[in-house]
């Protein structure tokens, strides 16, 4: 999930296979979210649900699981599915599959391997995977607006714990996650994040919850 060497690359996305995918959504979603990171599960999938469109572009898709929850009463969709890690599209897609589902292997930081135009583009538990600063990490923004659709959003969320007060158990994970390369956020601040999402699209509502900054996003610049 990033533009930086080999290793940097595959750092976050290692983490990714037939073993831990099955426990990601109790571990990291059940679990870090909702108590390191201070944010309730229904916010992100309160999210998904009112931004999900008809043609939509999930990048770091991990099991899919917030897909599967907002799919779950509609009747068709078009999904395109885009991960550094194989492991984790397919464990996705093999769960979305009555559905129209493309898969597509890709760096958020390089242009992306797939066309659109996209009703919506989701960047959920990305760019904390992503080694660099804010500001690199945020090219990823300049390659979802080429594949955006008119009137289309992109939205997501990210750890920006830096500068936050973490309660004992964020810390713990912040710490553990960081120095095995799970997450590469230590320095990445809501502010930051901020500057570069309002520096690209004219359209903005981003918010701090706890340590995870959320936003959307319409209207390039």
């Amino acid at each position: 999930m990033s533009g930086n060497t080999g290793g940097e690359i595959h750092a976050g996305a290692r983490y990714y296979g037939a073993l831990t995918l099955p426990i990601y959504d109790a571990a990291v979603l059940n679990i870090a979210v909702p108590f390191g990171w201070g944010v309730p599960l229904e916010t992100e999938r309160g999210m998904y649900r009112r931004l999900v469109g008809t043609r939509h572009l999930d990048i770091g898709v991990a099991t899919g699981y917030f897909l599967r929850k907002t799919l779950k009463d509609r009747q068709e969709a078009q999904i395109t599915l885009m991960d550094l890690n194989e492991n984790a599209t397919r464990y996705a897609a093999d769960r979305l599959k009555r559905f129209d589902v493309t898969q597509a292997v890709g760096d958020a930081l390089q242009p992306f391997p797939v066309s659109g135009p996209f009703d919506s583009i989701a960047m959920f538990h990305l760019l904390h995977c992503m080694p660099g600063t804010v500001a690199e990490k945020a090219v990823a923004f300049d390659h979802a607006i080429r594949v955006l659709a008119p009137g289309g959003v992109c939205f997501g969320a990210s750890v920006t714990p830096a500068g936050q007060r973490l309660n004992p158990f964020g810390r713990l994970v912040l710490k553990g996650s960081n120095r095995t390369g799970a997450l590469n956020n230590a320095q990445d601040t809501h502010d930051a994040l901020r500057t570069a999402i309002e520096s690209r699209f004219h359209d903005t509502k981003i918010e701090l919850q706890g340590v995870m900054t959320l936003w959307e996003a319409r209207r390039p610049r």
